[in-house]
């Protein structure tokens, strides 16, 4: 984190050991997003920035860039009146002739430009002043994944010799955790005005055709190959400039952070050693589960000198995360498995040394799906010996019946298994299978629960509101006529349906009215009246249901509950996330920063994607499987430097037990119920606004004869 790197607020070439290549090495790779504004870009520019930029790619950064041009000077009174076609050849030529001088640390900062603009994740733009001249702003702001910002100006221009000491040169830095805040807006809102083309001052070209050329002449390479390149460059740095180093540029894997390990992510470790280097480690969403994880491997490798590590993850997200904290503990020779590497050549080549006795550190991080691949079990098996480490992240989806295929040949002894939910929803014997693989079985190798993690303040305090959605007149019909087909399934001795497909086909009927109940607009509009009286619609999060209206097939429930939000509070900044969106993770970052106020989306965020910054949880969406609804609080409940408290918003829908009742139904109806109030009682059980949660469900609470406190003690 960018607060932990003891940030100067002055950085000079003349002989300090705050040098300007100290502080761009440290904030990029401390960073998850840069935004750079520049001045005039010559053929020498940049080049040393490269140094920072493979481990910023690691942690998932995203860029934006505006610059001059990249030509001459002289060709400026060119440019300032020249159209889209003309500035784009005049670009392009001069980068094609850049390209004949390049070094090798030119390279390497176009290969990680080239890497970014392949994933999306970079910007540029090309400013020009209408009036002549040159834009000199040379400033930016970078970002870590807590939401702290370093902004940065001053005299540097961005050559190498003005970053290596050769001219006395000198940058000031404003940071946002301590009193920089409103000098880093100010340059925010300047980078915006520039980069959006919002200053009547000047025009705005688009880069796009120098950045397929970019990507063109340097084709993006894998990651781990980034990150080698860049070691060579720290070092030729170092050997022909007198640089001061830092140990972070030290070999060593360490602990990334001053602190060192919490006391219970050393009992994680001391408690998987008792077991046999195999267990679970069952830990609530943001209590650190990879950081511990991890912390471990690193014990491992002070007693025997060598690190072999095998991360298993469900998504290309979670590669990313786990990337980028593999490579703050300093490990070394990160092979990404995924259909867009080239990881056959790779781990062959490591296989190859190892038959032939040469030892090497790596790490290999491989999706599940991945995993399942006969050819990297192979190379993983060959790659095995009694000091590699496993780590499955995730782990409900070891239970899946291709991975478990997969790990019953794997022979990796030393296991540990990541899940705030280890247990598979209504699938008891996927469940054993992940406690057989993993030689563990409740209450687990080690267990750090939300409630654990709250009082521990390592999760946020939060208020829980539950709002009651009823079934309309038409909805309670259909509900009804499905309930009495289920009737003839139900054994009231048991108090349960029989398991058939017939009756799996009547609840997914009924299910999906209630998924879809048109009440659910009315209490959500209510609820947002409520935030806008509150001063609380920023930062704020809605799970939608899936699918389309049930009253008009070609709107989604997600398009309508945004548009109702459009239509009343047009003030409301308001975005959403859909299945397959490419502008995902910048939407995110847009959401983290304050850009977005209000982001929709469905279930992609239940599983890998972390967004600390959210205040407020609206789930109009229930979900029936425990590990969604537990991950969904867990991912609100994340700690932020600027966030008080986390309020969720739970819409429960249930019968409307004011229409005409069929007695015969009743205890079918309050089997549905309990399952909602069940969610209820655990979302209520750590709430701080408990008493306040029992009053509002009192009514149906005693229709249906529940007691959230009775549901709490059975949950505990």
């Amino acid at each position: 984190m960018l607060r932990d790197k003891n940030i100067s607020y002055v950085y000079s070439s003349s002989g300090t050991e705050y040098t300007p290549f100290h502080f761009f090495n440290t904030a990029l790779s401390n960073s998850i997003r840069f935004d750079l504004g520049l001045g005039f870009f010559s053929t020498a520019s940049l080049n040393v920035l490269a140094v920072g930029f493979a481990n910023f790619i690691v942690n998932g950064g995203n860029m934006r860039l505006y610059i001059n041009q990249y030509m001459s000077e002289e060709d400026y009174s060119i440019l300032s009146s020249s159209s889209q076609a003309e500035v784009n050849e005049l670009i392009l030529n001069d980068f094609n002739k850049l390209r004949q001088t390049l070094s090798k640390r030119d390279k390497h900062f176009f290969n990680c430009l080239s890497y970014l603009i392949s994933q999306q994740r970079l910007e540029v733009k090309i400013i020009i002043p209408k009036s002549g001249g040159i834009a000199h702003q040379k400033f930016g702001i970078f970002t870590d994944e807590a939401g702290d910002k370093v902004a940065f100006s001053g005299s540097l221009n961005f050559t190498a010799s003005a970053l290596l000491s050769k001219n006395i040169e000198a940058i000031s830095c404003a940071t946002s955790w301590a009193g920089g805040e409103e000098q880093i807006a100010e340059y925010e809102t300047l980078f915006n005005r520039f980069f959006n083309g919002l200053d009547s001052d000047i025009k705005v070209y688009d880069a796009s055709e120098f950045k397929r050329e970019l990507v063109r002449s340097f084709p993006p390479k894998d990651v781990s190959v980034l990150l080698e390149e860049e070691k060579e460059c720290i070092r030729a740095y170092s050997e022909n400039y007198d640089i001061i180093g830092n140990s972070e540029s030290a070999d060593e894997p360490h602990f990334p952070y001053p602190s060192g390990a919490f006391d219970y992510q050393i009992e994680a470790y001391q408690n998987w050693c008792k077991k046999g280097y195999g267990g679970i480690f069952a830990m609530a969403t943001g209590t650190g589960k990879t950081i511990t994880s991890l912390n471990c491997v690193l014990e491992e490798y002070k007693k025997n000198g060598v690190y072999k590590i095998l991360i298993l993850v469900p998504t290309i997200d979670l590669v990313n995360q786990w990337a980028h904290e593999v490579s703050l503990f300093n490990y070394k020779n990160i092979h990404i498995v995924n259909s867009g590497t080239n990881w056959k050549v790779k781990l062959n080549e490591l296989k190859e040394d190892f038959e032939w006795g040469i030892e090497n550190n790596f790490v290999i991080i491989s999706t599940y799906a991945s995993f399942v691949d006969t050819t990297f079990q192979k190379l993983v098996n060959a790659l095995s010996d009694e000091r590699m480490i496993l780590i499955a992240d995730e782990a409900h989806n070891v239970g899946a019946p291709s991975v478990k295929k997969a790990f019953e040949s794997l022979k990796i002894a030393k296991r540990i298994a990541l899940s705030a939910t280890p247990n598979r929803a209504f699938d008891e014997e996927g469940t054993a299978d992940i406690e057989r693989l993993f030689r563990d079985s409740s209450p687990y190798c080690y267990s750090f629960s939300m409630e654990q993690a709250i009082n521990a303040d390592r999760l946020m305090h939060y208020l829980y509101f539950p709002r009651i959605v009823y079934l309309e007149d038409e909805e309670m019909e259909k509900y009804q006529m499905y309930t009495r087909m289920l009737l003839k399934y139900y054994d009231p001795t048991k108090k349960a349906l029989k398991e058939n497909t017939e009756v799996k086909n009547l609840l997914m009927q009924r299910k999906r009215i209630l998924h879809k109940a048109h009440d659910k607009y009315r209490v959500f509009e209510g609820v947002i009246d409520e935030l806008v009286q509150k001063e609380l619609t920023r930062y704020c999060f809605v799970y939608a249901p899936e699918g389309f209206d049930i009253h008009d097939n070609q709107e989604r429930i997600i398009e309508n509950l945004q548009q109702l939000v459009n239509d009343k509070y047009p003030h409301i900044k308001t975005n959403s996330l859909l299945g397959g969106d490419s502008r995902r993770k910048e939407k995110i970052m847009a959401f983290q920063d304050g850009y977005i106020d209000m982001l929709f989306a469905m279930k992609c965020l239940d599983e890998g994607v972390d967004v600390p910054r959210t205040e407020v949880g609206i789930f109009t969406s229930s979900t029936g499987n425990p590990r969604q609804f537990i991950q969904r609080r867990g991912r609100l409940l994340r700690k932020h430097k600027d966030k008080k408290f986390a309020t969720i918003y739970d819409l429960i829908v249930v019968p409307n037990f004011n229409y005409n009742r069929d007695p015969s139904t009743f205890e079918l109806e309050k089997s549905l119920v309990r399952g909602e109030m069940t969610r209820v009682a655990y979302f209520a059980s750590l709430a701080s606004n408990y008493h306040e949660i029992a009053d509002t469900l009192s009514a149906i609470a005693d229709y249906y004869e529940l007691e959230l406190s009775v549901l709490i003690d059975e949950l505990k």
